[in-house]
């Protein structure tokens, strides 16, 4: 029983450093993009990455954003059946076009989307609205 206080004591400490937990993201915002009269969602947890899409959401400035397509709305992009890996988004300068177009084409060919091209990056995206989470 000699022990009895020592082992509770760290069994506390354990405990209390559970509260604080760094590996959390500490942002997450939603931002709607329209492409060409046509919208999605992506979600972005990167504070960099939300910073230049709020940049982008007042300068009323289109451009190239992108990302990793996957498969699944992820519960915020319908209609679609496909949506952005939200680790991968970013706001570029120029993309190639292969993975340049519009909602609708990823859906009308989502396999080819999916296994040939693999990202999304449409050139003329527009940051039109932002939901922090």
């Amino acid at each position: 029983m000699k022990w009895f206080p020592l082992a509770a004591a760290v069994l506390f400490a354990g405990i209390a450093a559970c509260d604080d937990d760094t590996t959390a993201p500490e942002d997450v915002a939603e931002f709607v993009i329209e492409v060409e009269g046509q919208e999605f969602k992506i979600r972005v947890s990167d504070s960099s990455t939300i910073a230049d899409l709020e940049e982008r959401l007042d300068s009323g400035e289109a451009g190239v954003i992108l990302g990793e397509l996957v498969e699944g709305d992820g519960g915020y992009n319908e209609p679609w059946s496909w949506h952005l890996d939200p680790a991968t988004i970013e706001v570029a300068d120029v993309a190639i076009e292969v993975c340049d177009g519009t909602p609708s084409m990823i859906e009308d060919d989502l396999e080819y989307w999916l296994e040939t091209v693999g990202t999304y990056c449409p050139w003329g995206a527009e940051v039109i609205s932002m939901d922090d989470d």
